[in-house]
Parts: C-alpha cells; sequence; structure tokens
C-alpha cells in the first residue's frame, strides 16, 4: 500500500454564484476524480484544483461536483482532464475502523489558514502535514472521529479558525483512507479536528447516486478494518523466499486489467449495428477511438471519444450503412485515463444490397414493398425499413434522393423531398411522415403516368 502521496493532495480554490470565494483541501482518489468536503464546493459557480511543489504547479485543472451530500459532508469532484504529469494513477484504498479501547495513528495533507504565506507573485497557502493519533471511541453519538494533532502556534482571528482551508483534506492510517477533515470545533481546542469517517458514508447516504459516486471513488463497502503491516516481531522472522513471494503476489494482485476490445458481427444490411466486447477500461473515464477504412482514410462523421461505463466497457458501436466501404475496417481505443490502448481489432463490411423498390398496388394504394406501414416518421435521424418505403414511393414521384437513393436513412435529401411532396399536397411543410402524408405518397400520380381508371 502506497499511503498518502503529496503529489496528489490538492488545493480546492472555488468561486461561488454570490460573488464569495472558499478554498479547501482534496486528494486525487483516482485519475480523473478528487475527493473532498461538501461544505467547500457548496454553491460552487467554478472549481478549481490544482497541486504545487517549490513554487512550480505539478497539475492543475477545472472541477465539477459529480455528487455531494451534506449529510456526511463529503463531496466527489470530476476533473475536466486527468493529470498526465503523474503518468499512470492507481486508485486510493479505502478501510475502516474498530471501535475499541485503542488508538490509531493518523496522518493528513492540506492547506489550512495558518499557512498562509506571501511573496512576489502575491498571496498562497502552503501545505501542513498533519500528524497525530485517534481515540477509536470519542465521537461515538455523532458517528464520527477526533484527530489530534500538533496544534498551530498562532490563532490571531477569532472569528475564523486557524484550520479553515483543511477540510477535505483525506486522512490517512496504514495505507488506507479512513476518512475526511470536515470541522474544528473551538471548545475541543486548536489541536482537535474532526473526521467524517469512510466506514460510515454508504450507510448514511440515500437513493441510487450516493453508492454510484462513492464506487467511482474507490469506495467499495464492506471496506477491510486497517491494520499495521507488521502486526508483531514474528513476522519478521519469515524467509526470504516468503518475503519475494508476497512482493511477486502483490505485484500481480495490483497489475491493471489488460485492455480488451472486439467488434461483433459483420455488416451485411444497411439496418444494423455492430456492437462491441470490451473491458478494463477505466471506469467513468473518457476514451477516444481510431477508425480506418479499406481505404485506408477515417471515415467521416463518426464519433471519436465517449464515457466509459461503470463496469469498465465501452459505448462504442458502428452502425452499418449503404454507404460503408465494403472490406474490412480497423478501430483502436485509447483509455483517457491511463494512456494505455489497444491493440487494432477489425470488423467487415460486406456487400449490403440496397432497399428494393417492387412497386404494386392494393385497394387504390400504392406499396413499395418494403414496409405496409403508416405510422409516423418523426424526420431526420430516423432509419429502417419505414424510411425506405417512404423514399421509394418519393422516388415513383420523380423526386431525387441524391446519390444514397433508397437507404433506410431519412437524411437532408429525404426531408426536403418529403417537404416539397407535402407544400404541393397543402399539407404543413414539417417533413413528418404523418397519416396524411403516408396518404399522398400511396395515392398521388407519378407526373408521368395516367390516371387509373
Amino acid at each position: 500500500m502506497r499511503g498518502l502521496q503529496a503529489v496528489r493532495a490538492a488545493e480546492i480554490i472555488v468561486a461561488r454564484h454570490d460573488g464569495s470565494g472558499q478554498r479547501g483541501s482534496g486528494y486525487l482518489v483516482r485519475a480523473d476524480t478528487v475527493l473532498t468536503a461538501a461544505h467547500v464546493v457548496a454553491g460552487a459557480q467554478r472549481i478549481h484544483v490544482r497541486s504545487e511543489k517549490d513554487g512550480a504547479v505539478l497539475w492543475d485543472t477545472e472541477a465539477t461536483v459529480a455528487w455531494s451530500d451534506e449529510t456526511i459532508d463529503v463531496a466527489v469532484l470530476a476533473l475536466s482532464a486527468p493529470p498526465k504529469s503523474l503518468g499512470r494513477i492507481r486508485a486510493a484504498e479505502f478501510g475502516a475502523v474498530r471501535d475499541r479501547d485503542a488508538g490509531l495513528t493518523c496522518s493528513a495533507l492540506g492547506f489550512p489558514l495558518f499557512k498562509r504565506r506571501q511573496d512576489a507573485a502575491g498571496m498562497y497557502r502552503d501545505s501542513f502535514h498533519a500528524r497525530g493519533g485517534i481515540a477509536l471511541l470519542t465521537g461515538r453519538r455523532e458517528g464520527v472521529l477526533e484527530f489530534r494533532v500538533q496544534q498551530p502556534e498562532q490563532d490571531p482571528d477569532p472569528h475564523r479558525s486557524p484550520w479553515e482551508g483543511m477540510s477535505g483534506a483525506a486522512v490517512w492510517a496504514h495505507g488506507r483512507i479512513i476518512g475526511l477533515i470536515t470541522a474544528h470545533h473551538r471548545q475541543e481546542g486548536l489541536g482537535s479536528l474532526t473526521i467524517s469517517r469512510a466506514d460510515r458514508w454508504a450507510k448514511q447516504v440515500l437513493g441510487e447516486a450516493g453508492p454510484a459516486a462513492l464506487d467511482r471513488a474507490g469506495l467499495r463497502p464492506p471496506l477491510p478494518f486497517v491494520v499495521p503491516v507488521w502486526r508483531n516481531r514474528k513476522v519478521l522472522i519469515g524467509s526470504s523466499v516468503v518475503l519475494a513471494t508476497a512482493a511477486a503476489t502483490a505485484w500481480w494482485l495490483a497489475r491493471p486489467e489488460p485492455l480488451h476490445l472486439e467488434m461483433v458481427g459483420t455488416c451485411t444490411r444497411a439496418d444494423q449495428t455492430l456492437v462491441n466486447r470490451s473491458s478494463g477500461f477505466t471506469p467513468g473515464g473518457r476514451y477516444t477511438d481510431e477508425v480506418i477504412a479499406p481505404d485506408g482514410s477515417t471515415p467521416q462523421n463518426v464519433s471519436t471519444t465517449g464515457t466509459v461505463n461503470n463496469d469498465g466497457s465501452l459505448k462504442l458501436a458502428w452502425p452499418c450503412s449503404g454507404t460503408d466501404q465494403r472490406g474490412t475496417y480497423r478501430v483502436r481505443v485509447t483509455d483517457g485515463a491511463t494512456g494505455r490502448h489497444t491493440g487494432w481489432t477489425t470488423f467487415n463490411v460486406k456487400y449490403v444490397p440496397p432497399y428494393r423498390c417492387r412497386f404494386h398496388q392494393r385497394d387504390g394504394l400504392w406499396y413499395a414493398g418494403i414496409s405496409d406501414t403508416q405510422d409516423s416518421v418523426r424526420g431526420p435521424g430516423s432509419r429502417g425499413t419505414e424510411v425506405a418505403e417512404a423514399q421509394c414511393l418519393l422516388q415513383r414521384l420523380g423526386y431525387e434522393l441524391g446519390t444514397a437513393g433508397v437507404d433506410g436513412r431519412y437524411g437532408t435529401n429525404t426531408q426536403r423531398a418529403v417537404i416539397s411532396l407535402q407544400s404541393k399536397e397543402g399539407s404543413a411543410p414539417d417533413g413528418i411522415l404523418g397519416a396524411r402524408t403516408w396518404h399522398s405518397l400511396r395515392t398521388t400520380v407519378p407526373p408521368a403516368e395516367p390516371a387509373t381508371q
């Protein structure tokens, strides 16, 4: 377990809707997720997250509130972009504490008011590494923990706590986060901070959004109890073989899940959609896909980015079209949170026969042999046999549909033809294939065709 890493401790700078500002602390628990206190980001209009060292910015980005709960005073922030300077980021681990007559050594890193400084660039807050202990039976009624730390040497403003800005700092014990600093109660002294317990969060939030957001942050109940790496001296008397085996096992368990992607099926008809099988991507993160057509070009109007599902799979799909190039397409996807990418996977587009118009008349109505529907088709973006039926009837009446012809896709040319027909028939030119427009399509006589007696 790596425990507290200074480079992942973040200063939270908030601009509120009412014009006021707020500062707090947070921790980068995943590549694109920061954990902080809910009251730090309450009423936020803009949230800036940054980490600095030696006067230089290590990483900074904007963030939004993905979820917050004032009851437990916890908020999950979604970063606009993962910190690329940190490389691969391992998810932080959470732990529970036992209610027993014992103490626990803990630490936290934040940006309190009493560390405010000034240099040539202006005012700033330096970091403070709080180290101390927790008496595990304190705060049982409220369900919190009391963190006793070294107190500030000065308390110049009785109306403001010197710990202001420390809220949201993650509290660590034996390599796991056990909670967040959320308050300082003056009556308990300058050396006492209140902790919202991680092992109580899932029990206190309501609805589905809370557990889902905590899961995004990496908290998945039940949490393991925090324990020291070495419980007693006997453990130290292990052989080098045992230690090497343990290290190899830990490496094996901590290795990232390999990225997997395959496209399922082959395009043989224009109304098909090929889906994917995928796993191993960062849940909730962004991904970028590259698609190469059979002639080596990049297809137009293809989505190149998306959000990873909560189970690490992708939403990637390919809608088959009669205008697709026939042959083998190649696809590769990059996980935005880690920078890892899959190998090239392929899918095939075989000959896709166009819809065939086989006109016949029944009960005084014309049909193209594709669909007998008279259901409403809403317009651009629609696709399928109903659209192809309408396109055949439009071509019969002399309307041009462009090079795509009868492809079952309601595009600009189809919309233009429908509106023209509606205008001629005295209908509202809205481009919607409703009952009246279907009747016109099936009864109107083509310009060169004599009326049926």
